[in-house]
């Protein structure tokens, strides 16, 4: 009994040893080898405007677009994977379902204790978001933020900075966390709809933000200049040697200047065309020209001029993201599809977006009433088709009307950009963020007002 005791106390702990040793051990490689050998390079990557989004049916970022090329160059084509939740980027490279990430990911000492990182492509800093038309709420500098409340990501860099900022300014900063976990953009929309009054991103997606949104200040720094880079795991040296060749040449490139261009500094370019003022009577300088391109197809050329009117203003020379030009806002490959460049007159710009208008009008022949497909266009033009598909999949799950906008495919296209629904199968792409859900309503609206 004695000896049975003994064996079972051994049995025991060599079972437990074991066990150890099984949960401690390395997690299996996926290095560039095997990567090629699936004939994919996958990415764990951030929806935002800076890392990855879709805008009219085309994948769009700048770290997307970077790792797109290196993808390219080493003959695999680049899968991307959406992760929502910060915290899920480091589980989710370590367990082999991605083998980079692409999240704005600054190199800190802390970070590269759980994961490798490239050699740099970016640097930026961290910058204070709040509204610049409170002047009670203001703040420029750094210091002020003490006894203040600031929304943050959990576990973030940004929270790291707070911490240590509130050392080094002798007061406390007071991070607040929302229970959703919000992504950084959707905190920065918050901050400019007034849910909250301050939180922290990094410079060149408050650039982008800035842009979008114009009542935002976003010049106060609180942070030195840090280096971005991907994140890769700490056993894949092959995979990080082949990236960090790529990105040598690649970032003293004309193709990645270009790219900053295009994300960063897309709203300096010169004026190309002059605008003529608009005449007392006219909804804008050009509308013998939309009343030109609608009649070729029996349209209201108020309708036309309402997505000008909606998408530059009625300005020919207006740049937006991703390099969206022009009085239609064409993305530079749309643009070449229907004859239309940076550089096209005021009327080609015009016939170009007629053309592709009436095309995605045509395209929507399933729906019966005239006013619900004239939105059903709209939204297409805004989104892009396949997502308004999308959103239609999803109304007949739900049980509404799949063939009405207002109320039912709508509230779709939102929840396309809930997390919940990135999974669902019907889903074609979950990287959507897209304002088309209002963008269709508000473009009739104004039209209606012209009628």
């Amino acid at each position: 009994m004695k000896y049975l005791k003994l064996f079972s106390f051994f049995f025991i702990c060599l079972l437990f040893i074991g066990c150890k040793i099984e949960k401690s051990s390395p997690k299996p490689k996926f290095d560039l080898d095997k990567i090629q050998l699936k004939g994919k390079i996958t990415v764990l990557i951030d929806n935002s405007s800076l890392s990855f989004f879709e805008l009219r049916g085309k994948n769009m970022g700048f770290e997307y677009e970077i790792l797109d090329s290196f993808a390219k160059s080493i003959g695999l084509r680049l899968e991307v994977k959406v992760i929502q939740n910060q915290k899920d980027f480091l589980r989710c490279l370590n367990n082999g379902e991605g083998d980079i990430i692409a999240c704005n990911q600054a190199i800190t000492l802390s970070a590269k204790k759980n994961i490798d990182f490239s050699i740099p492509f970016y640097k930026t800093h961290q910058v204070l978001i709040q509204r610049k038309n409170v002047d009670s709420l203001l703040l420029k500098e750094a210091a002020n933020l003490a006894n203040k409340e600031v929304y943050i990501t959990k576990d973030s860099p940004f929270e790291a900075r707070l911490k240590q900022l509130s050392d080094e300014i002798g007061d406390e900063i007071n991070c607040r966390y929302i229970e959703s976990s919000p992504s950084i953009e959707d905190l920065v929309e918050m901050v400019a709809s007034g849910k909250i009054n301050y939180t922290v991103a990094n410079e060149n997606l408050a650039r982008i933000s800035n842009d979008l949104h114009a009542n935002l200040y976003t010049k106060t720094v609180i942070s030195a200049q840090q280096k971005i880079a991907f994140g890769l795991r700490n056993n894949n040296p092959k995979l990080k040697q082949r990236l960090n060749q790529f990105l040598r040449l690649y970032c003293v490139s004309p193709q990645f200047a270009f790219l900053k261009h295009r994300y960063f500094d897309y709203m300096d370019i010169d004026p190309i065309i002059q605008i003529a003022p608009t005449t007392k009577g006219n909804i804008s300088p050009f509308d013998q020209l939309f009343k030109n391109a609608a009649k070729k197809y029996g349209w209201d050329w108020k309708i036309i001029a309402a997505i000008s009117c909606k998408e530059s203003n009625f300005n020919p020379n207006a740049r937006g993201l991703g390099g969206a030009f022009g009085l239609m806002q064409f993305m530079p490959n749309t643009g070449a599809h229907y004859g239309v460049y940076p550089n096209s007159s005021p009327e080609v710009q015009i016939n170009g977006a007629m053309v592709m208008i009436n095309k995605v009008y045509n395209s929507w022949s399933s729906i019966p009433d005239p006013e619900q497909r004239l939105k059903f266009t709209l939204g297409s033009y805004n989104a892009g088709k396949g997502h308004i598909d999308d959103a239609q999949r999803l109304a007949i799950k739900n049980g509404l009307n799949p063939q009405i906008w207002d109320g039912n495919v709508q509230l779709m296209v939102k929840k396309l950009a809930d997390p919940t629904y990135y999974r669902d199968a019907v889903v074609r792409c979950g990287a959507y963020r897209g304002p088309a859900s209002v963008y269709a309503t508000a473009v009739y609206q104004k039209y209606m007002s012209w009628k």
